[in-house]
């Protein structure tokens, strides 16, 4: 039986925040006193590595494994099995959190899938999602859907990451029921009691994360730079567009122009420190 299982780079940030509830980074984990110990739900678990991981690390105690298609269930059986957590990994076929009982749980991992159908995995059920302690979220793509449906829920990030790896910018969000910290936007001079003005930051926090910007957090500046040029390109390849489609593409240009404002932005942010 082999004992030690090592996690990519995307995967380990993921890890990471299991366990540490509303608590700073280094602090102990959450469940380390609970004499049941601390039970993890992993909800899109393909191979079921991160409750495997964090099994055999001793960071977790149970873990619910769930999957909603047959394949990665066999694929996740047959780990536990290699490394020997079968006892304490439970198996589940199930479409996001539907066979999953309020409480069962402590945390909840939701990864490696796009953010739209993550946001309604999160929504289609409030009150089950709400239920657990913390959230640790890794969207694919589109984060803004993920961040906003956290915020319909009433729950806040108290840290985020940006992971790049394989020439991908990946965010991971620990999500707990706590405000955490948020950027001051009143250093730009925006005055958050307007409602438009509200609008457009929540957008601009939605897309790259608050406490990313709050903390000026050194890869999202990176990730903004890239951002930019990817946005800059296609704004210069609509305006080479002809003529056809005059309305779709005046569509494109307003949204490509809208997303320039929300980067722009976020960096004059960044060079705002006090």
């Amino acid at each position: 039986m082999s004992t030690e299982l090592r996690l990519s780079k995307r995967l380990t940030a993921i890890a990471g925040m299991v366990g540490t509830g509303g608590q700073k980074s280094g602090s102990p984990r959450a469940g380390a006193d609970d004499p049941d110990g601390y039970c993890l739900c992993d909800v899109g678990t393909d191979h079921a590595h991160i409750p495997i991981k964090l099994l055999l690390d001793g960071t977790i105690q149970r873990a619910i494994a769930m999957d909603v298609i047959e394949g990665p269930i066999e694929k996740a059986r047959q780990n536990i099995e290699l490394y020997g957590v079968g006892d304490r990994t439970e198996l589940r076929l199930s479409d996001g959190l539907d066979a999953y009982k309020e409480g069962e749980a402590d945390g909840l991992v939701i990864a490696g899938m796009g953010g739209r159908i993550m946001s309604r995995i999160l929504l289609r059920e409030p009150d089950k999602t709400r239920s657990f302690k913390e959230l640790i979220l890794q969207p694919q793509a589109d984060p803004d859907f993920v961040r906003r449906a956290v915020r319909e829920l009433g729950m806040y990030p108290d840290r985020e990451t940006v992971v790049f790896e394989d020439g991908k910018y990946y965010p991971v969000m620990h999500i707990v029921h706590e405000p955490g910290a948020a950027p001051d936007w009143s250093e730009l001079g925006f005055d958050r009691e307007d409602p438009s003005t509200r609008r457009f930051l929540h957008e601009i926090e939605d897309a790259f994360g608050p406490f990313l910007l709050a903390e000026r957090d050194r890869m999202l500046r990176q990730y903004l730079n890239w951002r930019k040029g990817v946005n800059d390109r296609i704004a210069g390849s609509l305006s080479l567009a002809g003529e056809k489609n005059r309305e779709a593409l005046s569509q494109k240009r307003e949204a490509i122009a809208r997303t320039d404002r929300m980067i722009r932005t976020a960096l004059d942010y960044f060079d705002k420190q006090k």
